[in-house]
C-alpha cells in the first residue's frame, strides 16, 4: 500500500473519529439540556410560598373573601372603618404572590357599605358584592361594584326595595353576566326570603326571584352549576325539623326551582358555603347546634346531584366551632375554614381542616394569637397550598385587621409560632332531610347607578409569619441555582435573563430589601445572609432561596 493510500485511510479514520466525537458530545449536551430543563421544571413546580400578613388602619378592617388571581397574586374583599369616604366602606386589596400590597381601594358613600364577596372576572377586573346603607332605594340594598384590573371603578349598581336587602355572594356566569345571592325583607312571602338576582355584564337585571316560606329564610352562597343553573345555600326558619335548618335550592338557568332540601336536627343549623363537586353532587359547609361534640360544631354535608344525603360529619371540641367556607381540593377531598374556641392559642382561633373525599380528617390546624382570629374564606392555590382570609384582633395596626394566611399543602407556614395542631372529635350524624314547598316570586327591585367615593389608601401591613419557600430550595454562593437565572457571588447576585424582568429580594424576616426592574442582566449587592429572590417576567414568577457568605 502506497504512502498516499495510507494517508487517505488515516485521514478518513481521523475524520470519522472526530465526527463520532462531535456527535457524542452533541448528544451529551442535548441530554444535559433536557436534564436541566427537567430540574428547572421540578424546581419551579416544587416551590410553595408561605406567609401570614395583616392589612389595616387604626380602626376596624375585616376581610370576608379571597381569590387567587390570574397573575398568581390575590384579591381580598371586606370592609373598613379605617379608610374611605364614610363608615364603613367596601375595601379591596390586591397583593402579589407573596402578599405584598399592589394596590388598595375603598368604595362607598357617607354611611354603611360592606363587601362580602369578590371574584376576578374574565376581562381581568373584579366584581364585588355586599350591601349599602348609604345609597339605593331602601334601608339597605344589594350593592354591586365592577372594577378594572387596577381597581378603578367601571360601574356600580344598587338593587332593592323600601326595606332591607343584603348580598353575600356573587359569581360571574358563563354568559358574562352575574348571579347575586342574599336575602330580602322588601319582597317575598315571609319575614325574609332568599333573594337571587341575575344581571347582564353591565349589571342590568335580567330576572330577580325570591324563595321562602312564611318566616325568615337567608341565602348566603350561590354558584353556577355545570348545567347552567344555580345552587344556593343558606338556612330557613320556615321549613325543616328544627328552629333553623340548612336550606339548599337548585334552580335552572332562569331561576326556576328544580328541587329544594332542608337538613337539620331539633336545634339550629346554618350553611354558609356550597360547591358542586366533581361527581355532580354538592358539598355544603356550616355549623350545627343539634349534633356534634360541643356547643356548636363544624357541619359538612355531602349530597348527590339531586340533593339526597350521602354523608354528614361534624368536627369540633367542647366549645364553639363553626365553618364558613369549603372547597373541593384537587385530590377529591375538601378544605374547610372557620374558627374555634375549643382549640388553639387564644379566645378564638382560625381552624383549617383537610379531609379526604369521605370527610375523614387528614389534618387540622389552628392559627392565631391571644385574642380573636376568624377565617371566612379559603381556596386551594395553584401550588397545592391554601389561601385563607379573615379577621385578626391578635395582630395588626388597629382594632381588627384583614388577616391573610398562605400555607403549604399540609397547612404549614414554615416554623411560624401561630400554627397549632388540633384533634377535633368527628361524629357521623343522621340529619332529618325534608323536601319543602317554596313560595317563589318574580320581583322588580329598584335599580340605581350611584356616584361613589373611591379612595386609594395605604394600609399598614405587618408580617405575622415571615415569608418562606419550600425548605428543599437552597444553595451556597459558589454554585449556580437550578433555574440558571441567578448566580450568587461574594457580596451579591447576578440575574441573567433575555428581555425585561423585575426582581424582588426578601430577607429571612420577610422584609423586601431590594426591588428593581432590568433587562438582560442585573447585579444586586447583598450582605451576608439568607435571601428569597423572586424574578417576574412574562406573567410568570421564579423563586429561589440564596445564601450569601
Amino acid at each position: 500500500m502506497g504512502i498516499g493510500q495510507r494517508y487517505n485511510i488515516f485521514t478518513m479514520k481521523g475524520y470519522l473519529l472526530r465526527t463520532i466525537a462531535l456527535w457524542v458530545r452533541g448528544l451529551m449536551l442535548a441530554l444535559l439540556s433536557v436534564s436541566l430543563v427537567a430540574i428547572f421544571t421540578q424546581f419551579a413546580h416544587a416551590q410553595v410560598v408561605k406567609f401570614a400578613k395583616t392589612y389595616g388602619g387604626t380602626y376596624y378592617d375585616r376581610a370576608y373573601s379571597v381569590r387567587q388571581t390570574s397573575d398568581g397574586g390575590y384579591i381580598v374583599a371586606g370592609w373598613t372603618w379605617s379608610f374611605g369616604g364614610g363608615g364603613p366602606d367596601f375595601f379591596l386589596i390586591k397583593t402579589d404572590a407573596s402578599g405584598n400590597v399592589q394596590w388598595a381601594k375603598t368604595y362607598g358613600g357617607t354611611g354603611d357599605d360592606r363587601a362580602y364577596s369578590v371574584q376576578q372576572t374574565s376581562d381581568g377586573g373584579y366584581i364585588v358584592a355586599g350591601y349599602t346603607y348609604s345609597l339605593g332605594a331602601g334601608g339597605r340594598d344589594f350593592f354591586l361594584v365592577k372594577t378594572d384590573a387596577n381597581g378603578n371603578l367601571q360601574w356600580a349598581k344598587t338593587y332593592g326595595g323600601t326595606s332591607w336587602e343584603e348580598a353575600y355572594s356573587v359569581r360571574q356566569t358563563s354568559d358574562g353576566g352575574y348571579i347575586v345571592a342574599g336575602w330580602t325583607v322588601s319582597f317575598g312571602a315571609g319575614l325574609g326570603d332568599f333573594f337571587l338576582i341575575k344581571t347582564d355584564a353591565n349589571g342590568n337585571v335580567q330576572w330577580a326571584k325570591t324563595y321562602g316560606g312564611t318566616d325568615s329564610d337567608w341565602a348566603r352562597f350561590v354558584q353556577q352549576t355545570s348545567d347552567g343553573g344555580y345552587i344556593v345555600a343558606g338556612w330557613t326558619q320556615s321549613f325543616g325539623a328544627g328552629s333553623r335548618d340548612i336550606l339548599l335550592i337548585k334552580t335552572d338557568a332562569n331561576g326556576n326551582v328544580q328541587w329544594a332540601k332542608t337538613y337539620g336536627g331539633t336545634s339550629y343549623e346554618r350553611a354558609f358555603s356550597v360547591q358542586q363537586t366533581s361527581d355532580g353532587g354538592y358539598i355544603v359547609a356550616g355549623y350545627t347546634w343539634s349534633f356534634g361534640a360541643g356547643f356548636s360544631d363544624l357541619f359538612l354535608i355531602k349530597t348527590d346531584a339531586s340533593g339526597n344525603l350521602q354523608w354528614a360529619k361534624t368536627y369540633g371540641g367542647t366549645g364553639i366551632d363553626s365553618t364558613i367556607s369549603v372547597q373541593q381540593t384537587s385530590d377529591g377531598g375538601y378544605i374547610v375554614a372557620g374558627w374555634t374556641d375549643s382549640f388553639g392559642a387564644g379566645s378564638w382561633d382560625i381552624l383549617l381542616i383537610k379531609t379526604d373525599a369521605n370527610g375523614n380528617v387528614q389534618w387540622a390546624k389552628t392559627y392565631g394569637g391571644t385574642d380573636w382570629d376568624f377565617a371566612y374564606s379559603v381556596q386551594q392555590t395553584s401550588d397545592g397550598g391554601y389561601i385563607v382570609a379573615g379577621i385578626t384582633y391578635s395582630f395588626g395596626a388597629g382594632g381588627s385587621d384583614f388577616f391573610l394566611i398562605k400555607t403549604d399543602a399540609n397547612g404549614n407556614i414554615g416554623s411560624c409560632g401561630i400554627v397549632g395542631n388540633a384533634s377535633p372529635t368527628v361524629t357521623t350524624p343522621s340529619p332529618t332531610v325534608t323536601t319543602p314547598s317554596l313560595t317563589v316570586l318574580s320581583v322588580s327591585p329598584t335599580i340605581t347607578s350611584p356616584s361613589l367615593t373611591v379612595t386609594s389608601p395605604t394600609p399598614s401591613s405587618s408580617q405575622v409569619c415571615v415569608l418562606s419557600f419550600d425548605d428543599n430550595v437552597g444553595i451556597s454562593e459558589s454554585c449556580q441555582i437550578a433555574s440558571g437565572l441567578i448566580t450568587p457571588y461574594k457580596g451579591g447576585i447576578k440575574i441573567t435573563k433575555s428581555g425585561e424582568f423585575e426582581v424582588k429580594v426578601y430577607n429571612v424576616s420577610g422584609v423586601m430589601v431590594k426591588s428593581i426592574k432590568g433587562k438582560d442582566e442585573v447585579k444586586l449587592e447583598l450582605s451576608r445572609g439568607v435571601y428569597f429572590v423572586e424574578v417576574f417576567s412574562g406573567g410568570k414568577v421564579i423563586r429561589e432561596k440564596v445564601v450569601i457568605r
